[in-house]
């Protein structure tokens, strides 16, 4: 199996970095942010696919309509992530490592795991 980790755009500018989303459908990499490339899937490469998401990146209508609740006219095709966007991946991939980690090598304890990542 292979495991693709990506950024995801979040419609909901609340959503940036708070969750994380685990299909095993597949991932079509840059959709979000309007620059699709290759899909990644079962059906793509022969293999199964685990792809896990983060949102980092939200648009300016979407900022807009959670501040005003009126879909904007136009699309800016803006893209922006929080300024502390550095920090937030950093935080957010050990998270991840850890936890992919701890699933992938249950027979390793977790503090080493921590001490590795």
């Amino acid at each position: 199996a292979v495991i693709a980790v990506d950024a995801l755009a979040a419609r909901d500018p609340n959503r940036l970095f708070k969750t994380v989303q685990l299909t095993n459908s597949g991932i079509s990499p840059g959709s979000g942010v309007k620059n699709r490339r290759g899909e990644i899937s079962e059906k793509t490469i022969g293999v199964p696919v685990i792809a896990v998401g983060v949102p980092t990146v939200t648009d300016a209508e979407a900022i807009a309509y959670s501040l005003t609740g009126t879909e904007p006219e136009t699309d800016s095709g803006m893209f922006v992530t929080p300024k502390e966007v550095d920090m937030l991946c950093g935080k957010i991939s050990k998270i991840l490592s850890e936890t992919l980690n701890e699933f992938l090598q249950p027979e390793i304890d977790a503090d080493i795991i921590e001490g590795l990542v």
